[in-house]
């Protein structure tokens, strides 16, 4: 018999798949569950101007063949002149590569650090980051933030040493919904990894969901394409999570001797080439996505208005994305807290620790990502589990 890898077998499942698929389980006895606990998915259908557009393009010969590897040249222009009206900086196509939004994590690390080097990953964090890390042969380091989810710099400093090679952070934060502004990024994460000769990594897949606060310009604008990486894509701008489309914005070495010969080592190119025309159509639309943000800012004020009603709730009011990470009074861990809260109301949240045992134990991620019906029930069948307890 064949044996696992030693390094696909310190590769731990999914914590949000896992709760999902018990919750199928019991939706197949006949139980009711309200499901907070899946991650990033919108509950919107993508917009039909991008459905449309992209049936038509299908329909037009050549367009469901190959692709460059690095992506259409169309969707990479519109991709930098939007980068360059969002944030000021000059990005030009070359700069761009298409690919599988998540998959781009995994080209940024592979292409820029080795086997042995580490990265820091400030904590709670989205949980992928510490498994692509350790797919690549990356030392994972968590470092906690402070109690708002802020940037220790003085304890980010300790855990430096001569083989750390950069900072991975999503901005806004996937648990917290924390929004890190200019301050935080240009005077402080910028400044900590230029000091240190570290490259900073910044997944802005939630940027277009800012309820408070202003987001720092891209962190390119303030250090250079030769010190930041970052990843981006449609999934929740657009609610494009199933077309599978994201970005990598780097320097044009980055692109094109290290995550653009990957890609073509792996996948070819971005699937579906289709998929690659309706992000194009989608960055034409400039409505849906501050519709979809407003609709999603009315959920988090009804969540932080229902979890509100508990005593024993602690709650840092989220800033942008989708999420509320509450950090909770109780005896039991955060797994079995959310064991027994799927058990006893039917409801699923996500355990804090699996977005770091250290800042994410006593917490547990909820998403607002579904109807405002569904949040009203579920916030009181978790207030009456607390207020019961």
């Amino acid at each position: 018999m064949y044996m696992l890898s030693r390094r696909i077998s310190s590769v731990r499942g999914s914590a949000t798949i896992s709760l999902s698929n018990r919750a199928s389980l019991m939706e197949r006895q006949g139980k009711r569950v309200l499901n907070f606990g899946v991650g990033g998915e919108p509950d919107f259908t993508t917009p039909e101007g991008i459905i449309e557009g992209a049936f038509q393009w299908a329909r037009k010969g050549g367009k469901t063949h190959y692709t460059p590897s690095a992506g259409i040249f169309e969707l990479r222009e519109a991709i930098a002149q939007d980068y360059v009206e969002r944030g000021g900086f000059d990005v030009k196509p070359e700069n761009i590569l298409v690919t599988p939004t998540k998959f781009a994590i995994n080209l940024a690390v592979f292409s820029t650090m080795d086997p042995g080097d580490e990265i820091l990953i400030p904590e709670p964090y989205y949980l992928s980051y510490y498994d692509i890390a350790a797919i690549n042969g990356i030392k994972p380091v968590p470092v906690r933030t402070g109690e708002d989810f802020s940037f220790d710099f003085d304890l980010m400093q300790e855990y430096v040493g001569p083989r750390t090679r950069g900072v991975i952070i999503s901005n806004p934060s996937n648990p917290t919904g924390r929004v890190y502004g200019r301050d935080e990024i240009k005077g402080g994460l910028v400044d900590f990894c230029e000091d240190n000769g570290m490259l900073l990594l910044s997944d802005e897949i939630y940027r277009s969901l800012v309820y408070e606060g202003q987001p720092a310009s891209p962190p390119l604008s303030f250090t250079g394409l030769d010190r930041a990486i970052v990843m981006d894509g449609f999934s929740k701008s657009y609610a494009m999570t199933g077309w599978r489309i994201g970005y990598l914005v780097a320097d044009r070495q980055v692109i094109e001797g290290g995550a653009n010969r990957l890609q073509q080592q792996t996948i070819t190119c971005a699937p579906p080439s289709v998929a690659q025309y309706a992000a194009l159509e989608a960055l034409k639309d400039k409505q849906s996505p501050v519709e979809m943000r407003e609709r999603f800012r009315k959920r988090r004020d009804l969540v932080l208005r229902e979890l509100g009603k508990s005593s024993r709730l602690k709650i840092v009011k989220p800033q942008g994305a989708f999420y509320v990470f509450p950090e909770f009074s109780d005896a039991r861990s955060s797994e079995k807290f959310c064991e027994d809260l799927l058990e006893e109301k039917g409801v699923i949240v996500t355990p804090g620790s699996a977005f770091g045992e250290q800042g994410g134990e006593k917490h547990f991620r909820l998403s607002f990502a579904t109807s405002e019906s569904v949040i009203e029930e579920g916030c009181r069948m978790i207030v009456d589990f607390l207020e019961g307890s």
